[in-house]
């Protein structure tokens, strides 16, 4: 029987624009982000997960509605990139009595803990799998999403899985992983669990490289680097392919209320990725 308590939910919030009431434009991303994220804390709540907020410097009024959830784990950050604000989730889920999975999702995603974290667990319950990586139905990407994230999404995975392929860390006839969707399931024992704590750094002797914003602290260590080292290590990484729809609003937010910052931000997300990862399979990293 499918225990809710036994999955820890790791989310990390930072919302400094966010204010209460009514939305006033479709630029407001903050407003629009946090409304998603609260109702994500809600939801997660009610159904009995174990629920892990990292807040970074979120407005007042944001923090103080968090903490009407006196189950939540609400935890400060310490460093704002993203991935040492992951680890400190992760820790704190692990060391929770009872946890056999632990789920790391972006806050906005509110039809997956609506309605697809026991679909995504139920391979590590059942020790099918030791890391799950959810997968869009395609449909529902394509009509869901902005277009351009859609597109953008479309080719970063591809380009991902062909690396990890060409260099055997995939079956060449492997389906392809939805990297780019972002959420990670994971069994809480130590083995995997270290994966995801893990810190690399790149070494970059390439001058046109090292201005672009590269530095996997942001994205790969916590969601991508982790995925890599236990595909080396032959742990069990499955697919499982969910109906996850996009937030109506967050879309709108995306298409109008400011479609030129978000393109660009895809657009760079993807090339960093890529030119991380490229780094990472050619060994020029080190441990810390």
């Amino acid at each position: 029987m499918f225990n809710p308590s036994s999955i820890a939910i790791a989310l990390i919030t930072y919302y400094p624009k966010w204010y209460r009431g009514k939305l006033r434009s479709l630029g407001a991303t903050d407003k629009i982000r946090g409304d998603l994220a609260l109702r994500t804390v809600e939801q997660g709540v009610k159904k009995g997960y174990q629920i892990i907020i990292v807040d970074g410097t979120s407005s007042r009024s944001f923090k103080t509605d968090l903490r009407r959830f006196s189950s939540v784990h609400l935890i400060k950050r310490r460093i704002n990139k993203a991935s040492p604000a992951k680890r400190q989730a992760i820790k704190r889920a692990a060391s929770i009595d009872g946890v056999k999975a632990i789920v790391l999702m972006e806050p906005e995603k509110t039809d997956l803990i609506e309605n697809h974290i026991e679909m995504i667990v139920k391979p590590i319950l059942k020790n099918y799998a030791d890391i799950v990586i959810p997968c869009r139905n395609d449909d529902f990407f394509r009509k869901t999403y902005p277009d351009y994230m859609y597109k953008s999404e479309v080719e970063g995975n591809f380009m991902y899985n062909q690396i990890l392929k060409s260099t055997n860390f995939l079956q060449k006839k492997a389906s392809d992983f939805d990297f780019f969707f972002g959420p990670r399931a994971f069994k809480n024992e130590r083995g995997v669990v270290k994966l995801f704590l893990k810190k690399a750094k790149l070494k970059i002797n390439n001058e046109i490289i090292n201005k672009l914003i590269i530095d996997p602290e942001i994205y790969s260590n916590s969601l991508y680097y982790s995925v890599i080292q236990a595909l080396k290590k032959k742990l069990k990484v499955l697919s499982i392919e969910i109906p996850f729809k996009y937030p109506t609003i967050q879309k709108e937010n995306e298409e109008k209320g400011d479609r030129d910052f978000f393109m660009e931000k895809r657009n760079n997300q993807q090339l960093r990725l890529i030119v991380e990862l490229l780094c990472f399979m050619n060994r020029e990293y080190k441990q810390v």
